[in-house]
């Protein structure tokens, strides 16, 4: 059964305590996020399948409140442009879960998952490169940028 969450930053702070007693922070924990983003969406998927809905609206609403986590967090004075392009990908990406919801459409689910996988991956890159993550003369950090605006080019297929 899905954990119920209240609000969109409770659920962050379950899945950082639980990253955190497990070695993980910073970008570990947001994979750990896209990951509950990933596995509520399928598991949705699979009682829509067996038309339980009710099981599947507490994986959406776990996915949901998982996405409102990281779109709290965003960081819109010093995180601009990347803090933009996530927001539009977790904008896009809401309303295509709530149009699969509604809709049961399983092929448009199967695409959410796909969107989020990809930017998940790109997040997990991120953690492969550990030490090797640099700034730009801007400050930016090249990596973060290149995660958001895959984000964003994600959001743009929506």
């Amino acid at each position: 059964m899905a954990p119920k969450f209240k609000n969109g930053i409770h659920a962050y702070k379950v899945v950082e305590s639980e990253a955190t007693a497990h070695g993980g922070k910073g970008v570990e924990l947001i994979v750990l996020l896209y990951d509950g983003i990933s596995e509520s969406l399928a598991a949705a998927r699979g009682h829509i399948e067996r038309k339980e809905y009710k099981k599947a609206g507490e994986y959406f609403s776990r996915a949901m409140t998982i996405i409102s986590g990281l779109r709290e967090t965003l960081d819109f004075e010093s995180g601009s442009p990347v803090a933009q392009d996530l927001l539009k990908f977790y904008n896009a990406l809401t309303r295509q879960i709530i149009h699969s919801q509604t809709t049961k459409d399983l092929e448009l689910l199967d695409k959410c998952i796909e969107w989020t996988t990809s930017v998940r991956e790109a997040w997990s890159e991120l953690v492969r490169q550990g030490d090797s993550v640099y700034q730009t003369r801007g400050g930016e950090d090249t990596n973060r940028l290149a995660a958001a605006r895959s984000g964003a080019a994600v959001a743009a297929a929506c």
